[in-house]
Order: structure tokens, then C-alpha cells, then sequence
């Protein structure tokens, strides 16, 4: 019997940016290999959907509330996220003013967190060997984290005012100083976009790695030693236990992300602050 993709290959093929339909023949694979050509891999595949599960998600959100329908069930739970997101990470930086700016930062959270989860549904697999994760393509996350770097200056200008917006980027210090704070803001705003999509990708590379190995411990195992079944059962038990973790830093990525990007927005429409 063959074994399941996640203990039969080195762990980094379970993760790693692969084409869709890899390990199949055929049609298929000839389609996943065109689809590569054009940079259109599995990850990428899986980030539309958990886009156009965001989308479908918000309109039917925005339908209830159209109906003045009260939320129940999966809406309620919705709702809850939503005004936790509203009163406890954008208000107390941007306050009452901040809620123009709350599709921004629930689009971010809800697309980030949807993609962290896509990667934890073994049915993925089914489409080809690895990168079930999204978010485990530094590609992916550089394209949210210069998105965010988009949004919060373009916000900030349209704010402020170009100019304005310039001089404020930079502190008021004497003049002798400011060649060193100026290669030093410049330094810092390049780091913020970058610290954004690296952490986001290796928190997931990282976790999904982990359970890939320890699943593969069964394999090494079970041909080496005759006690097998008991290294598979504690390898079971560790993955069991790692996927909820996975669960949980999913929410905390999306979070810190979001967190992130509002505290850095908050920045560039209030520099008083």
C-alpha cells in the first residue's frame, strides 16, 4: 500500500511551490505543467479560492445585513471576529475616524486567515504533490506584505498631501543629523513590507514542515525496527496535536499581519501620533 504523500518524500516536497497535478500523468499533467509556464502553480490556485471564498463570504455577510437580517450560527461567529477586529485593533490606534478604513483591514484578515486554513484540508493533496499552503510562498506573502505597503502610504498621502506627507516621514532634528534619520526612515520603511511576508511565510513553512517530518518518522521506522506501529502511534498523536497548534498560530498570523498594517497606517494618516 503507498503511503500518504506527507511520509513517503522529504518533508520540503510537502511544502515547497509546486505545479498543479504534480505526480500525475496524462491530461492533467500536461495542464499543470502549462498552467507553471505561466507562474500559475498549485499555491497560487489555492490563493484564488481562499480569495473568492473572502468574496463570497463578504457578499453574503452584506446580504444579511441589506435583509436586516440578525446573524446566526457561522454569522454570529462572523460578526464576533469582525467587532473584535473594529474595538480592539483598529479603533484604539485610528479611533472612531479608523472604521473608513475597516474593509482594508478585514479583507487582509479574513483573506490571510482562509489561506492559513486552506493549508491545514489534506483533501488538497488530491491536486498535486505539496504546497498546499498559500501562505508558505514567500512569493504570496511579498505580494500582501507590498499591498499593505501600498495602502498605508497611498492612504497616508491622499491624507495629507504628498509634500506633507514627506516632511512628516522624517522627525524634526537638527540639520547635521538629518542625512543619518533620513537612511534610516528609508531603512525602516523597507523593512516593514519585508518583515510582514517573511514572518508570515515562515511561521507557516515552518509548522507545516514540522508535521511533515514527524509523520515521516513513521516511515523511517517501520522499515528499520520491528516496533513500529508504536513510533507511528506517537507520530499520530504529535501531528494530532501539532495541527491544533497550526490552528491556532493561523489566527495569530492573520492577526499579527492585520495588527501590523494598522499599526504602520495608523502612522501615515496620523504622524502627530
Amino acid at each position: 500500500m503507498p503511503l500518504p504523500l506527507a511520509i513517503q518524500v522529504n518533508p520540503l516536497e510537502h511544502v515547497k511551490e509546486s505545479p498543479l497535478f504534480e505526480g500525475y500523468g496524462g491530461s492533467l499533467k500536461a495542464i499543470g505543467e502549462t498552467l507553471n509556464h505561466y507562474g500559475v502553480t498549485k499555491q497560487v490556485i489555492l490563493y484564488a479560492l481562499a480569495g473568492a471564498i473572502t468574496v463570497a463570504i463578504f457578499l453574503w455577510r452584506a446580504r444579511q445585513v441589506k435583509n436586516e437580517r440578525a446573524p446566526r450560527g457561522f454569522g454570529n461567529l462572523l460578526e464576533a471576529v469582525m467587532l473584535f477586529v473594529r474595538d480592539q485593533m483598529v479603533r484604539p490606534f485610528l479611533g472612531h475616524e479608523g472604521d473608513r478604513y475597516l474593509p482594508v483591514i478585514w479583507s487582509f484578515f479574513f483573506f490571510i486567515l482562509i489561506s492559513n486554513l486552506l493549508g491545514l484540508v489534506p483533501f488538497f493533496d488530491y491536486l498535486g504533490h505539496g504546497g498546499n499552503t498559500p501562505t508558505g510562498s514567500i512569493y504570496l506573502t511579498a505580494a500582501l506584505a507590498i499591498c499593505s505597503f501600498f495602502i498605508y502610504h497611498g492612504l497616508g498621502i491622499r491624507k495629507q498631501g504628498f509634500i506633507h506627507y514627506v516632511k512628516n516621514l522624517f522627525p524634526h532634528v537638527p540639520l547635521f543629523v538629518l542625512p543619518i534619520i533620513i537612511g534610516v526612515e528609508i531603512l525602516a520603511h523597507i523593512v516593514r513590507p519585508c518583515a510582514l511576508a517573511v514572518r508570515l511565510f515562515a511561521n507557516m513553512l515552518a509548522g507545516h514542515t514540522m508535521i511533515a517530518t514527524i509523520l515521516g518518522f513513521t516511515a523511517v521506522w517501520v522499515n528499520w525496527v520491528h516496533w513500529g506501529a508504536s513510533v507511528s502511534l506517537i507520530c499520530f498523536a504529535s501531528s494530532v496535536a501539532l495541527m491544533f497548534l497550526e490552528l491556532l498560530v493561523a489566527v495569530i498570523q492573520a492577526f499579527v499581519f492585520s495588527f501590523l498594517t494598522t499599526v504602520f497606517l495608523a502612522g501615515a494618516v496620523h504622524p502627530e501620533h
